[in-house]
C-alpha cells in the first residue's frame, strides 16, 4: 500500500502531518528558505531589492512543496469544508442515509474501529473486500440489530443456538451459524456459515436499526494494524471511505469468536 506522507485536513483545503517525513519535509524546506534568504541578501543593495529577488524564488520552492504533498498525501475534497460541515452537522442522519445508500464508513463499533457497510449489498461488500485487501474465502462478521435480523439471511437458530445466543448477546461476542442461501453466497463465501453479533451500545444498535445489518470488518488492510483513532484510518482508505466517525481512541480487542453451527459452542478466539 502507498505510504500517505500528508493528511487531508479535517476542515478546510490543504494538507497536516501524517508520518515523520511530513516532518522531515517541512524542516528541509524551512532550511532552504533561510538558506536562500541569506544568498539574496548577501547580493542585494537594499530590503526591497532582497525581497524582490527573493519572492519568486519562495514561490517557486513553496510550489515544490505543495506538488510534493499531492504527490505523496491524501488528495483532497475541493469542497471539503461544506462536505465536513455537512457530515458533522447531521452526522447520525447522514451515515445512516450513506450506509442505505451502498456507501462505505469506518466507525467505532463495540470492539475496534470497523469498516463497515450494508450487508445485504452485494456491490458494497465487494468493495470492503477490495478496500481492505482482504482474502476473498474469508467472510465478514455481521453486525445486527437484534437476533430477529437472523432472518433477513434465511438463519432460524435451534433451540439449543437460541439458548447460548440469549446467554451471549448484546455483547462483543461473534457467534458462527449456519447459513447455506446461495443468495448470500457473496457473503458467506461458499463456507455456507456466517459470524453475526448484537452489539451493546445502543448508538450502534440504533444505527443498526436504521440502516440495516452491517458487515463490520476492523478498520485495516489485511496484514496492518487495526486502525486505532480516525487519522490512522484515513491513512489507510482515504478518501475510498464515504464517512469517518470520530469516536476517538480506541484500543478494544476484537470480539471473542464462537462455532455453534452443530449445537454446542467451539470458541475460535477468545
Amino acid at each position: 500500500m502507498k505510504k500517505i506522507w500528508f493528511k487531508r485536513k479535517k476542515y478546510g483545503w490543504g494538507w497536516t502531518f501524517g508520518t515523520w517525513e511530513s516532518y522531515a519535509v517541512l524542516a528541509l524546506y524551512v532550511l532552504l528558505l533561510v538558506y536562500i534568504f541569506r544568498l539574496v541578501d548577501l547580493g542585494s543593495h537594499s530590503g526591497s531589492d532582497t525581497l524582490l529577488n527573493f519572492a519568486p524564488r519562495f514561490l517557486l520552492l513553496t510550489t515544490a512543496l505543495y506538488l510534493l504533498c499531492w504527490l505523496k498525501g491524501e488528495k483532497p475534497e475541493w469542497s471539503s469544508l461544506r462536505k465536513t460541515q455537512d457530515k458533522w452537522g447531521e452526522e447520525k442522519k447522514g451515515l445512516r442515509d450513506i450506509l442505505r445508500g451502498g456507501g462505505v464508513a469506518v466507525i467505532p463499533t463495540d470492539t475496534t474501529y470497523g469498516i463497515v457497510g450494508s450487508a445485504l449489498n452485494e456491490r458494497t461488500v465487494n468493495e470492503i473486500y477490495r478496500l481492505r485487501k482482504r482474502d476473498l474465502n474469508k467472510p465478514f462478521i455481521v453486525l445486527i440489530a437484534d437476533k430477529k435480523d437472523l432472518k433477513k439471511f434465511g438463519v432460524i437458530p435451534t433451540e439449543a443456538q437460541e439458548k447460548i445466543l440469549r446467554k451471549v448477546w448484546p455483547g462483543p461476542v461473534s457467534v458462527i451459524l449456519p447459513c447455506n442461501s446461495e443468495r448470500f453466497a457473496y457473503l458467506h463465501r461458499g463456507k455456507n456459515s456466517l459470524a453475526f453479533r448484537v452489539p451493546v451500545r445502543h448508538e450502534l444498535q440504533s444505527l443498526l436499526g436504521d440502516a440495516g445489518p452491517l458487515v463490520a470488518p476492523s478498520a485495516n488492510p489485511q496484514g496492518h494494524l487495526v486502525a486505532k483513532n480516525i487519522s490512522e484510518a484515513r491513512a489507510y482508505f482515504g478518501h475510498h471511505v464515504d464517512f469517518y466517525q470520530d469516536g476517538g481512541e480506541v484500543t478494544a480487542s476484537p470480539s471473542r469468536l464462537i462455532d455453534i453451527t452443530d449445537d454446542t459452542e467451539k470458541v475460535l478466539r477468545a
